[in-house]
């Protein structure tokens, strides 16, 4: 009776914290987008309505794509994008949140493939994501082509250590970046749907 009991709670949690979680980052996102654009689209209709700022905030976005695709709308955020970067204190955060997205965005080409590394020790591989092919020099090693690899902190794939590898070292998974960087959001939980039967080195 007991065991039963305990078994059905168990799967009631189990199914019902990916729903909450789900609800949550939702109702989450629902809110901030929201409230974002709220107090313009409430003075536009003169009381609150529910959704509107999100819907302002959607249409803000698509604009702000649509300009940014064209020729013009590059050149106008190049130039605002100089003024920010050459801007005290503002550089600062505006220059790491640019990096940051144009890392992790696939368009973006920062980070390059999906590589396994023997790290932390010998026998032990992580998931590594290779950010620069060459160009390292490291004082009274021999002479090899030397790669920096981010091994990305589970659940956060922006943050983590950066390694330098020899590139021959590197072991190729077979999967994609995306899968990579999904593999790492869950913790190893979201497994990619394709692996390499037997990964060999790059």
């Amino acid at each position: 009776m007991m065991s039963g009991l305990k078994r059905s709670f168990l799967t009631g949690i189990l199914t019902l914290v990916p729903l909450i979680v789900t609800f949550w980052v939702f109702r989450f996102l629902f809110n901030f987008f929201d409230g974002l654009l709220a107090p313009v689209a409430d003075r536009a209709f003169g009381r609150h309505l529910p959704g509107l700022g999100l819907a302002f905030s959607l249409l803000l976005v698509l604009s702000v794509g649509a300009v940014a695709s064209n020729m013009l709308g590059k050149k106008i955020l190049a130039y605002v994008s100089k003024i920010l970067e050459n801007t005290p204190l503002v550089k600062t955060v505006y220059t790491a949140a640019k990096q940051m997205v144009s890392a992790i965005s696939p368009a973006g080409g920062g980070l390059k493939r999906v590589v396994l590394v023997e790290y932390p020790r010998k026998g032990i591989y992580s998931i590594g994501f290779l950010t620069s092919s060459g160009g390292w020099q490291i004082p009274s090693a021999e002479a090899r082509k030397w790669v920096s690899v981010l091994i990305p902190a589970a659940l956060n794939p922006t943050s983590g250590m950066v390694v330098l590898v020899p590139e021959e070292e590197l072991l190729d998974p077979g999967f994609s970046v995306e899968e990579g960087v999904k593999l790492v959001v869950s913790g190893g939980f979201v497994a990619p749907g394709k692996i390499a039967a037997g990964a060999s080195r790059e």
